[in-house]
């Protein structure tokens, strides 16, 4: 059951990515209307993250192991929040649609929410080719196996319930997190929602493991 005045815990894997991620970070607390929570979990930048998680005052973790997976996991443990926000630090998603995220599981209508970006729009040179099409057939294939009807399984800003995220195993330390979530939430008879966002071209170069 969510509390009356809920607490939102937003999980910000980032690594060289300080450029963009303070603008992530004041469009989350200016579009949030519940008290938010937000974790930046950084892979040793080396390029100002840690001193803009300071004059922004969020949590800072350091996750000295590799991958995007491990770097969730890192933030997951620290949260305490009724709902649990994942986004990049990129500045490619919409960090002002956190209230469309998160008010589906707020009003229990779901326990996990996608921002997807193949339902809403891609701006030009966001998404490379293969990416577009590895994600369409990832996104088929999930969607055969375990009966869904979503559109962007691989979307990097999403939302699950403390409740829900509880009966998750979670394991996986690199991008394929993002998938072994929903097909676990599947698995174990979770409400999928996703909604239409923009996704933009990412401003920073660096690579995740």
């Amino acid at each position: 059951m969510i509390s009356e005045e809920p607490i939102v815990s937003v999980v910000i894997p980032a690594f060289r990515e300080g450029k963009t991620i303070r603008k992530v970070i004041k469009d989350i607390r200016s579009s949030a209307t519940y008290e938010t929570q937000i974790i930046i979990v950084d892979g040793y930048s080396n390029d100002g993250t840690e001193e803009i998680a300071k004059e922004e005052n969020v949590e800072f973790v350091t996750e000295p192991r590799l991958g995007y997976g491990r770097a969730i996991r890192t933030g997951l443990d620290h949260v305490k929040g009724d709902i649990i926000v994942i986004i990049d630090a990129d500045g490619t998603y919409e960090a002002c649609d956190i209230n469309r995220l998160s008010i589906p599981l707020l009003k229990d209508e779901a326990d996990v929410c996608l921002a997807s970006r193949i339902g809403g729009t891609l701006l030009p040179g966001a998404m490379p080719s293969i990416n577009f099409v590895g994600n369409r057939i990832f996104t088929w294939l999930y969607n055969i196996i375990h009966g869904q009807h979503v559109s962007d399984t691989q979307t990097g800003f999403r939302a699950i319930t403390k409740k829900a995220l509880e009966r998750l195993e979670l394991r996986v330390d690199g991008m394929g997190i993002s998938t072994a979530m929903l097909t676990q939430a599947a698995k174990n008879g979770l409400r999928i929602a996703e909604f239409p966002t923009t996704y933009s071209l990412e401003t920073t170069t660096a690579n995740r493991s």
